[in-house]
């Protein structure tokens, strides 16, 4: 089992990116948190991993440096889902009030309107 850290940072850092972690087992990938935005693309890049690998992510609560990034792997999961690119499914694991953030912010994004569960 592998951990590696994308940042370790906290929602007022400006040099380093915001907490968030992947756990590496036998090629399957468990994200925790998403960090603080867009820069979670550049930071599973940076760290070696396609960010399709994602297929599993944990998110602890709310706070913009561990959510905002959840925000930029839902666009980019609905994306591809909506261009038939992403194969397979997203699952991720959270409290209902942040469930239900993801649900809808990820039903606006995807075109077709599908329902997500």
């Amino acid at each position: 089992m592998k951990l590696t850290m994308l940042g370790t940072g906290n929602a007022l850092v400006t040099e380093c990116y915001n907490t968030c972690f992947v756990v590496e087992d036998d090629r399957r990938y468990f994200m925790v948190d998403g960090g603080g935005g867009s820069a979670i693309l550049h930071q599973l890049k940076h760290a070696g991993y396609d960010w399709m690998d994602m297929r599993h992510i944990f998110v602890t609560h709310k706070h913009v440096d561990h959510f905002m990034g959840i925000i930029w792997m839902i666009r980019m999961i609905c994306q591809f889902m909506n261009h038939g690119e992403y194969k397979g499914e997203a699952y991720i694991y959270s409290h209902k009030e942040i469930l239900d953030l993801i649900r809808d912010i990820a039903e606006k994004l995807l075109l077709k309107k599908e329902k997500i569960y």
